[in-house]
């Protein structure tokens, strides 16, 4: 690494294997990385609210992260990194877990509502707000994955994903071993869909965006990171996965951490967060 510390920011796209993603980072730098708390697409105000609490920040994460923001007036570098999934089987994961929780509505006026979501989800600026951007726009997607994001791994893919991700971030202390989070205890829906061809074919009709977007990564990114790695990776994969389900490490801390985050940091940002008119820090630079 250089001297220079690098703000790691996680680009949390739901259902791509996020909560284990911000498990690894909590656990590879506890106390110093902060589930950004953020009302829509987080603003470089929500960043400096944050290191209020987090004075030694390492990382972020957060649905509200997005790479078109502004977050790099708050910091002296920042590098996005995030990963993508097939499109149809992210949104049957996404409709499987809110239909788990608390969604009642049938499954094709939520497809409508949530269609091309992950090309939607990068189109979001912190000018925005709560808002989406009505339109899905794969070309501006596109546009801010390879201007933006440093690293973009594949969901379908995730331990390889990984073991590149950790040459991308070139810190010892990030740790990848991993146990699995939030997975699914039930799968009847994700069967039910996938059983149906009309059903497939329809969430392919509303994910026509996201399907440029996610071939982008899969056939151009990606690769490119796979070519820069070298022939170890094989090897580096398999030892990855010979250390999984990792055990806990860094209880203490993790739990000090864990009550700053619960206690002090989400209850005052939800409350009193967003200050406006605090000035930026100096030298402010964007980097891959």
């Amino acid at each position: 690494m250089t001297g220079r510390v690098d703000l790691l920011a996680y680009v949390h796209v739901m259902k791509t294997g996020g909560q284990t993603m911000c498990d690894i980072l909590r656990q590879s730098f506890p106390g110093r990385h902060c589930d950004l708390q953020a009302k829509g697409a987080a603003t470089s105000d929500d960043l400096r609210f944050a290191r209020r609490f987090y004075p030694r920040l390492r990382s972020i994460a957060g649905h509200g992260i997005v790479p078109l923001g502004d977050l790099a007036s708050a910091c002296d570098s920042i590098r996005y990194f995030m990963f993508l999934r097939d499109p149809v089987e992210r949104c049957i994961s996404h409709y499987q877990y809110r239909r788990n929780k608390d969604e009642t509505s049938g499954f094709e006026p939520w497809l409508a509502k949530h269609a091309n979501y992950q090309t939607r989800f990068l189109c979001r600026t912190h000018e925005t707000g709560e808002s989406w951007p009505a339109v899905a726009d794969a070309g501006r997607a596109i546009e801010a994955i390879d201007r933006k994001v440093g690293f973009v791994g594949l969901q379908e893919r995730f331990d390889e994903s990984l073991v590149l991700l950790a040459r991308w971030v070139d810190d010892p202390a990030f740790d990848i071993a991993y146990r699995a989070r939030n997975v699914a205890s039930a799968s009847s829906i994700r069967k039910q869909i996938l059983g149906d061809p009309d059903m497939v074919e329809m969430i392919r009709a509303h994910h026509v965006e996201d399907e440029k977007v996610y071939r982008h990564v899969r056939e151009v990114v990606y690769p490119r990171q796979l070519a820069l790695y070298g022939p170890t990776l094989a090897a580096d994969v398999a030892a990855l996965r010979a250390r999984i389900p990792a055990p806990q490490r860094r209880i203490v801390a993790r739990s000090l951490a864990a009550v700053r985050r619960g206690v002090f940091y989400k209850p005052l940002a939800r409350a009193f967060g967003r200050p406006r008119g605090d000035r930026p820090c100096r030298n402010s630079r964007e980097t891959r």
